[in-house]
């Protein structure tokens, strides 16, 4: 793991302030996966498939539900990079 160094003339300040932040942003992340994730069930429902069929790329797609499968494979996507971002933010640890 690597380390991060933040120069501040008032680090008793600066320390709760970083650690809010990170606090907020992890907060953020899993209100928006939380959101992304009924999204997914929401369309994953409406074209009656599951998003392993989707990924898989055997859903049988047409002219009429093409715009709904273009909507859940960008909510695949963006699930998929809102996870990779909770986890790199809940291995940040803060050292005085």
């Amino acid at each position: 793991m690597a380390t991060i160094q933040i120069k501040t003339p008032s680090p008793d300040q600066a320390i709760p302030l970083v650690k809010d932040a990170l606090a907020m942003e992890t907060k953020l992340t899993h209100d928006s996966l939380r959101t992304t994730e009924d999204r997914i069930t929401a369309l994953a429902q409406q074209l009656d498939v599951t998003p392993e069929q989707v990924l898989a790329g055997t859903v049988c797609r047409t002219e009429d539900n093409e715009a709904l499968f273009l909507d859940l494979e960008g909510e695949l996507e963006l699930r998929r990079v809102l996870q990779d971002t909770l986890r790199h933010l809940e291995q940040l640890e803060v050292c005085p």
